[in-house]
């Protein structure tokens, strides 16, 4: 499998191109923004990659070339700054969330890859952190908006190309527990809550009838822990049989066991990583787990244990100032 990695460096305004091969990032390009480069995304096709700049609000959609490179961008208008942005499955339809703005708002891409200016925008979603596509159910097609000083997940429908208030409502978090990012079980239908302010992992079930029911909720830090908490990203390994979450005061990685039968999670391990991890991601293969550091120069590299989940250290690559983002292209 030929994969490369995309790294974006607000601070730096440089998206850092790297081909994973060999237990290795070997560096392949580094193409510069123009700006603060923050959200980035992979169209569902694969032909490109969206990254959200500032303080001049925009996205910018990026050719993919065949071996990973970018080529020159599109540029389109976004109305506040973007925390977080994901698109439909067609990857026609782009979400990006503004933390600052509290609103989504919802673009098209045009055939020739042109994004056009945002159609809809939604207000008073205060501090709307991520933006979830969930896959249809029954037909209905659904966003999912963390929105962390509500303490609530808004859910969203999608009717002709506009979003509109879900019919089952909101899903609700524990007060101050600061809902940030999402993430779903590739097939047992859980969804999974990351909360920033108190660093806790909410696991949701997907009913039959749409109904989206609190299963559990787990601490991501250490027994004993006492310092500050400040959550931050999660992820789960393609076969689902693991997930990781990232901590920033502790700069650590915790690792929580998906069990085949119930879903239940199940605390494994606490590993330490960059400096402030805010961003990370997991390779195709569930073979590697790839961690910035807002604090730190370096991506590292991290092996996983197709076994146990356990995390190896791995080679460190250098990239720009505030590194954040980590997105994975399994090449064709």
């Amino acid at each position: 499998m030929r994969q490369v990695v995309y790294v974006a460096n607000p601070v730096s305004g440089l998206i850092h191109v790297f081909r994973l091969e060999a237990g290795t990032l070997a560096p392949l390009q580094e193409v510069q923004t123009g700006g603060e480069v923050q959200p980035l995304v992979i169209s569902p096709d694969r032909r490109w990659l969206h990254a959200g700049v500032r303080p001049d609000f925009r996205v910018l959609s990026f050719p993919i070339a065949a071996d990973g490179r970018l080529g020159a961008p599109t540029s389109a208008p976004l109305l506040g700054s973007a925390s977080h942005t994901c698109t439909d499955d067609s990857g026609r339809l782009f979400f990006a969330a503004s933390y600052a703005f509290n609103h989504v708002t919802v673009s098209r891409q045009d055939q020739a890859g042109r994004m056009q200016p945002p159609h809809q925008r939604l207000d008073h979603l205060m501090a709307a952190h991520s933006v979830t596509w969930l896959p249809g159910q029954n037909g209905e097609q659904e966003l999912l908006v963390a929105c962390l000083k509500e303490d609530r997940v808004r859910r969203f429908a999608l009717v002709d190309e506009k979003l509109v208030p879900h019919p089952l409502g909101d899903i609700h978090t524990a007060p101050g527990a600061g809902p940030r990012h999402l993430a779903l079980h590739p097939d047992n239908g859980d969804l999974y809550c990351l909360n920033e302010l108190d660093a806790t992992l909410n696991r949701y079930h997907r009913e039959a009838d749409g109904q989206i029911v609190a299963r559990e909720s787990l601490d991501m830090l250490p027994p004993g822990y006492e310092g500050e908490r400040w959550g931050a990203d999660l992820h789960l390994t393609p076969d689902g049989r693991f997930l990781y979450t990232s901590e920033r005061a502790s700069s650590l990685l915790t690792l929580f066991g998906v069990s085949p039968q119930d879903g239940a999670l199940t605390p494994l391990g606490h590993f330490p990583t960059e400096a402030c991890p805010r961003g990370f991601a997991i390779d195709h293969s569930g073979h590697w787990l790839i961690a910035t550091g807002q604090q730190s120069h370096e991506v590292a590299l991290h092996a996983i244990d197709p076994e146990s989940g356990q995390l190896t250290p791995g080679p460190r690559s250098e990239v720009g100032k505030g590194a954040m983002w980590v997105r994975v292209l399994a090449l064709p």
